[in-house]
């Protein structure tokens, strides 16, 4: 079953992470970089003289390069195989404003199926080298991690020719890599994400915090990923990207002026666990149509295929131990053209003051959803008494959350589905029901209670098969 094999998962890629890390904190060579002319004056760029410590670590094997107190403002980046990149408490690897400092990822293979739907321009994808500049960068590299007390500042560097007409380059790229670690960093107003990737595999994210910028860890291709004990603080998506392969996301406390997890490529293998969502957003959403709002959109919102069509399926997905709380939306689940979905397990789910979407799982365009279960669950909601809200049909779902027909769950072509344990209601007042299902085959209720459990008309069965209640 789905939340075994998960488990399985979880424990596999934690033993993982703790034998990269023994093997990694032996003693190795040292590589300060004042000793090759870098400054940490705050003025002097030092792009030339740290590329230079990074390179004689690689060249002479491996070690650390040091990163010690003081404001160390670079362009570009080019980490090495086998370097560990240390800053030490206080330190500031901080982004330089002349544009010309940076340099871009160009893949070494073909990565178009990362990409993010928009064929006009190539823009927001792997084959556009001015998207793809970053502060610090890695290309098809190995055993390798950024790791310290410090941090990175992006400066949030505005460049009229980016993305948006504003956005500059991203703090951290990493492309085609494996085995690598970021760990105890701080990463502050990144330009564009914090950190990018495309296809990496055994990587492990720990005790990271990020603030402000927009993205916060953008995987776009990940085999063997682990993101725990991190904390965002985020202008736009906190965690994003797609077609991952054994992913885990765990105890890490996300605020957002955006979505907390946002999946818009499939996955095999995802455990989302013991993570906090709170909104609304510390800091504004940053993106350039919007007014500077800072509602929490989605705590979890998994829609392979959402910024594009996206071809493949979404299976074994674990979602527990979750607190949600003063977001629009607890959950949302939508499949997309070319894409399915089997064995969705969310369990042990608290969330309070959800104030405009109904949690969902729909499919739109032919895909299924095929063993669901809902076990654990209590969700309240602020009820909404809007008589137009009777007569709503939705629609395709747009790429956030939007009010639905039910207050409490909506589906769309599920092939079964068991609801256990499960509370919901609702403060004020509200004039829609508290499920619709349109297109679902069985639907099991097990102890589920909701206001009007009493009345027909609490539960729509479109072109569905009947509730059996135990």
């Amino acid at each position: 079953m789905v939340g075994n094999r998960l488990r399985f998962i979880v424990g596999l890629l934690l033993m993982l992470h703790i034998a990269y890390m023994e093997a990694t904190s032996m003693e190795d060579k040292m590589y300060d970089v004042r000793k090759y002319g870098a400054k940490g004056d705050a003025k002097t760029i030092n792009t030339k003289a740290i590329n230079w410590a990074i390179a004689d670590c690689a060249a002479t094997g491996g070690g650390t390069v040091i990163v010690p107190k003081g404001i160390f403002v670079t362009g570009t980046l080019l980490l090495k195989d086998n370097v560990r990149l240390y800053l030490q408490k206080d330190a500031v690897i901080k982004a330089t404003t002349a544009l010309d400092e940076y340099q871009s990822y160009i893949p070494l293979q073909n990565l178009r199926k990362y990409d993010s739907g928009d064929s006009s321009q190539n823009a927001n994808s792997s084959r556009d080298p001015y998207w793809n500049r970053a502060l610090i960068l890695g290309r098809g590299i190995g055993n390798f991690s950024i790791e310290g007390e410090g941090s990175i500042d992006g400066m949030h560097l505005f460049d009229p020719k980016g993305e948006e007409k504003m956005r500059g380059p991203h703090a951290i790229i990493i492309g085609e890599s494996r085995n690598f670690t970021l760990s105890g960093i701080t990463i502050n107003h990144a330009a564009n994400y914090a950190f990018m990737a495309y296809s990496i595999e055994n990587a492990v994210f720990q005790n990271l915090s990020v603030n402000e910028g927009w993205d916060g860890i953008h995987i776009r291709g990940g085999k063997n990923i682990t993101i725990r004990n991190c904390e965002f603080q985020t202008g736009d998506d906190a965690i994003a990207g797609g077609f991952w392969e054994n992913m885990v996301i765990t105890d890490c406390r996300i605020n957002s002026s955006c979505n907390g997890i946002r999946m818009i490529m499939p996955a095999n293998g995802l455990a989302i666990s013991n993570c906090v969502f709170k909104g609304p957003g510390k800091y504004p959403h940053r993106t350039s149509k919007e007014l500077k709002r800072n509602n929490m959109l989605s705590a979890i919102i998994l829609q392979p295929g959402g910024w594009g069509k996206s071809t493949g399926d979404m299976e074994d997905v674990h979602i527990f131990d979750i607190e949600i709380d003063m977001l629009n939306n607890p959950l949302m689940i939508v499949l997309n053209e070319g894409n399915n979905a089997r064995n969705v397990l969310v369990e042990r789910l608290k969330a309070t003051n959800v104030n405009y979407a109904a949690a969902s799982i729909e499919s739109w365009r032919g895909g299924v959803f095929d063993n669901v279960v809902l076990r654990d669950i209590a969700i309240n909601y602020v009820g909404n008494n809007d008589p137009a809200l009777r007569n709503l049909k939705p629609n395709q779902p747009p790429a956030d959350s939007r009010p639905l027909p039910a207050w409490g769950w909506y589906m769309k072509n599920v092939q079964n589905v068991v609801f256990q344990n499960v509370d919901l209601n609702f403060s004020g007042k509200e004039v829609r029901p508290a499920f619709w299902f349109n297109n679902v085959g069985k639907v099991e209720f097990i102890n589920v209670k909701y206001p009007g459990s009493d009345k027909q008309e609490s539960i729509v069965l479109e072109n569905s098969g009947t509730i059996i209640k135990k």
